[in-house]
C-alpha cells in the first residue's frame, strides 16, 4: 500500500529543494509544509497542523512567480483534503514513526 503522507512528504521535499527562493509563498510555504509533515511523521502533529497544511497550500496557489509553487500547493492541499483520515492516523502514532 502507498502511504499518502510519506508520498506527500517526498513531493514537498522535492519542491522545497527545487525552490529558487525568489518568491516568499514558495520559499516559506514549502519550508513550513516540510516542517509540519516531519512533525506528523514523528508523531507530534495535531489537528491544527492538518488545517495549517491546507491553509499554507491555499495561500501559495496562484501567488508564486513560477509554476513550481503552484505544483507544490497542488501536491499538498488536495492530498490532505482528500485523504485526511490517512493524515489523521499519524496523529495517533505519537513518536512511533521516524521521518526519512
Amino acid at each position: 500500500d502507498t502511504d499518502i503522507v510519506r508520498t506527500t512528504y517526498s513531493f514537498i521535499k522535492f519542491f522545497a529543494h527545487e525552490s529558487c527562493g525568489w518568491c516568499v509563498p514558495c520559499r516559506e510555504g514549502t519550508r513550513w509544509i516540510v516542517k509540519i509533515i516531519e512533525r506528523l511523521l514523528r508523531g507530534g502533529g495535531t489537528e491544527r497542523d492538518l488545517d495549517m497544511l491546507v491553509t499554507l497550500s491555499d495561500n501559495m496557489f496562484g501567488r508564486t512567480h513560477c509554476p513550481l509553487g503552484d505544483a507544490a500547493a497542488w501536491a499538498v492541499g488536495p492530498a490532505v483534503k482528500k485523504f485526511r483520515a490517512d493524515f489523521e492516523r499519524y496523529l495517533t502514532r505519537r513518536g512511533a514513526v521516524a521521518a526519512d
